[in-house]
């Protein structure tokens, strides 16, 4: 094969692969974070701009014909796939990438070399097995050969737990505030484990979030000091499993448009929900009308904010870390969950007061600045 082929500057993106499978078959079936070795794979390049799938298998078996069934059938698919063995003709007239299958996928390698570039390299020095035939020359189409990280390559049950172990810690935010990356991804990984286990969709999983963030505003409407606490310790809950709910949908490519919307829209819910019954509590506790209309003003500035930036919060949620700086840091901090701790300590030492005259005053100021900078926003550049 050519060591490097120099393509025109026009030459097409690159949508076929062929996933090499060194021996070992009973692996590619093997579970990792509940999704099929082979199948995450096929996901991986799906997501990636890939429309067909071509197998090669080392040492081809009966159970073939089985895995190539579950992989048609799996609702989450939308590639062509087939299985080859020693004949290339179907590739003669194709342009296509050839990656080991041996190896966890990774998206952003496979979409750098989806993409046109100016130089390939055709080095198949670290792959286990390469037929001879796709080393052949070949003038008619663009072969792009991907090399293994040796890494990246599952050969045992070690390798499994420790490839689980990094696709859980990579599920995480670009947005992710300090106490997020601190305290809140470190706990929402133990329930992701946990909730992996089970048939819950990430849907559901938001739905139990936002019914645990309720019993939380119903404990600050009692107005103890006990109940204060329970409700804050409720919300910390809440948060950490809805945490869980993103990360489940990327681990097992469950994300969509209206799950990123759904997870938004219970989110701040939740916040509406607990400012006001805060403000009652303290109202029932003191006879003092104010708390009333501080939870309704903490609502009102909460619930603007939302409206100017809930398109920015919903993109960021669909694209993790492709956003601008400017307008998603805005939208970061409507979606930080980092004041659920703050409640927590100020339930504790019975200051429930303070911090929802924070929030009153906090989110009335930061709506205006919205709203401010969307109207200068909208009436743009004016003529000289």
């Amino acid at each position: 094969m050519n060591e490097n082929v120099s393509p025109s500057q026009t030459d097409p993106n690159i949508q076929t692969a062929v996933l090499l499978l060194p021996a070992e078959p009973d692996w590619y079936w093997q579970n990792l974070a509940e999704v099929p070795f082979l199948l995450r794979n096929a996901l991986t390049l799906q997501r990636a701009g890939i429309k067909n799938l071509l197998i090669w298998m080392q040492s081809p078996t009966e159970k073939m014909d089985a895995i190539h069934q579950k992989l048609k059938q799996d609702r989450r698919m939308g590639l062509d796939v087939e299985w080859i063995t020693d004949n290339t003709s179907g590739l003669q007239d194709t342009n296509f990438m050839v990656l080991d299958g041996s190896t966890l996928l990774e998206k952003s390698e496979v979409v750098e070399a989806v993409a046109p570039s100016s130089q390939y390299q055709a080095d198949t020095s670290g792959f286990h097995f390469f037929p001879d035939t796709l080393e052949q020359p070949s003038q008619k189409n663009i072969i792009k050969i991907i090399p293994p990280r040796e890494s990246s390559r599952l050969i045992n049950k070690r390798d499994f737990r420790a490839a689980e172990e990094r696709l859980l810690k990579s599920v995480s935010l670009s947005n992710d505030s300090v106490m997020d990356r601190l305290v809140t991804r470190f706990i929402s990984r133990q329930l992701t484990r946990l909730f992996l286990k089970t048939s819950l969709t990430p849907n559901q999983i938001t739905f139990l979030s936002l019914l645990i963030g309720l019993g939380s505003a119903w404990c600050f409407y009692q107005g103890t000091f006990f109940s204060g606490i329970t409700g804050a310790l409720l919300l910390l809950l809440s948060a950490w499993v809805d945490c869980t709910d993103g990360e489940i949908a990327r681990l097992k490519f469950m994300e969509t448009p209206w799950g990123a919307r759904f997870d938004i829209c219970c989110d701040n819910l939740v916040h509406f929900f607990v400012f006001f019954p805060i403000g009652m509590g303290l109202f029932f506790a003191t006879g003092n009308l104010l708390y009333i209309l501080y939870g309704g003003l903490a609502i009102f500035g909460s619930l603007v904010a939302f409206m100017i930036l809930s398109s920015n919060i919903v993109k960021k949620k669909q694209a993790v870390g492709q956003e601008k700086i400017s307008e998603t840091n805005l939208a970061d901090q409507l979606a930080n969950r980092d004041f659920t701790y703050f409640l927590l300590v100020m339930a504790c030492i019975e200051k429930l007061d303070i911090f929802i005259l924070l929030a009153a005053v906090g989110s009335n100021i930061f709506a205006i600045y919205l709203t401010t900078r969307r109207g200068q926003r909208d009436a743009g550049p004016r003529e000289q």
